[in-house]
C-alpha cells in the first residue's frame, strides 16, 4: 500500500472544520492516538527516513493496536511512503519482541485526530501535544504511477479549503524532536 499524504499547519481549527463542511467533507469520528516509535539496532531511521511504530487507539473498553512500518518518502512533494500495517493484540509482548531484537523505543507522539471523508480522500484535523493543529489529506493506492497526479489533486483540495501555505513534509515525530531540541538549547543559554 502506498500512502500519499500532504499536511499543513492550521492556525484556526474551527474555521478549518467549517471549511471542510462547506466543500462537502463528512465527519467520520475522533480518535485519541498514542504512538510509540522505535529505532532499529542496525540503522538510524531518522537518517534512512523510515519509521516503525506501535499505535494504540481506544476502541470501546479496549484498544486497537497497530504495528506500522513506513518506508522512505517516495517523492519530494509529499510524505508519500510505502506502508505496511498489522493489527496486534498485545502491546507489551510486541514491545518485548522488538526490544529483544535490538530495537529501542525512541519517542512517543500523542494526538487527537478528527477524521473526515471527502470523495476518495481521508482528511484529518490533528491536535498534537506541543505542536498545535495540522490538517492531513491522504489518498491510498497500490499504483506508484498515480503518486504525482494524486499529489496535485490533494493540493487542489487544500486550495478548495483556502489553505495555500504552511505545508510540511516533516513527520510529527521529527517536528516534536525539533521542538524539544530548541527547548533544550534555550534552557542551556
Amino acid at each position: 500500500m502506498i500512502e500519499i499524504e500532504i499536511k499543513a499547519k492550521i492556525n484556526d481549527s474551527k474555521k478549518a472544520m467549517e471549511d471542510l463542511g462547506k466543500i462537502g467533507a463528512t465527519y467520520s469520528h475522533t480518535e485519541r492516538q498514542h504512538d510509540i516509535y522505535f529505532n532499529a539496532p542496525d540503522k538510524d531511521y531518522a537518517k534512512t527516513d523510515e519509521a516503525l511504530r506501535i499505535r494504540q487507539i481506544p476502541d470501546g473498553d479496549d484498544f486497537k493496536r497497530i504495528l506500522t512500518y513506513k518506508g522512505p518518502k517516495i517523492n519530494s512533494k509529499s510524505k508519500t511512503r510505502k506502508e505496511v500495517e498489522v493489527e496486534i493484540s498485545d502491546v507489551d509482548a510486541m514491545n518485548e519482541i522488538l526490544v529483544n531484537l535490538g530495537f529501542k523505543a525512541s519517542a512517543i507522539v500523542s494526538k487527537i485526530r478528527r477524521i473526515f471523508n471527502y470523495e476518495d480522500y481521508t482528511i484529518t484535523l490533528d491536535k498534537i501535544e506541543e505542536l498545535g493543529y495540522y490538517m492531513e489529506i491522504e489518498y491510498v493506492t497500490d499504483d506508484e504511477a498515480k503518486v504525482d497526479e494524486m499529489c496535485d489533486n490533494i493540493m487542489g483540495v487544500f486550495e478548495k479549503l483556502g489553505i495555500t501555505d504552511g505545508f510540511e513534509r516533516t513527520s510529527y515525530l521529527e517536528l516534536l524532536e525539533q521542538v524539544k531540541d530548541v527547548s533544550v538549547k534555550d534552557n542551556e543559554e
